[in-house]
């Protein structure tokens, strides 16, 4: 089954200095507007649930799905992203996708680092 992105409450994650949403399930990618990016997410294969893989589809071991402000660039070979532990962290807030579209969330966390 996959969700309307326009209706899924999503995690805030950092993801290689990008601020992205997360959400464990399927987005179906004709409900992402026009200008972010969606990705599906591996993890591994012992299940221990450290995500291990962007792609921009997931069939096995299917983790969740990112969407972004800013594309990431892809493995010209295996059309994927390898992740390690230090690029990613969950932010501890969820919000909807037209708060993360018409909210910078650079600028949010610039000025709550410098407080």
């Amino acid at each position: 089954m996959k969700v309307n992105a326009a209706e899924e409450d999503f995690e805030l994650m950092e993801l290689f200095g990008q601020t992205v949403l997360f959400t464990n399930m399927r987005v179906d990618r004709s409900t992402v507007p026009e200008g972010l990016y969606a990705y599906d997410v591996r993890h591994d294969d012992d299940c221990t649930g450290e995500i291990c893989e962007i792609k921009p589809s997931v069939m096995v071991n299917h983790w969740g799905t990112i969407i972004c402000k800013e594309p990431i660039e892809l493995d010209e070979f295996w059309h994927s992203k390898f992740v390690d532990k230090d690029d990613y962290s969950y932010l501890g807030d969820s919000v909807k996708l037209d708060e993360y579209i018409n909210t910078d969330c650079y600028e949010e966390e610039s000025a709550e680092m410098e407080m």
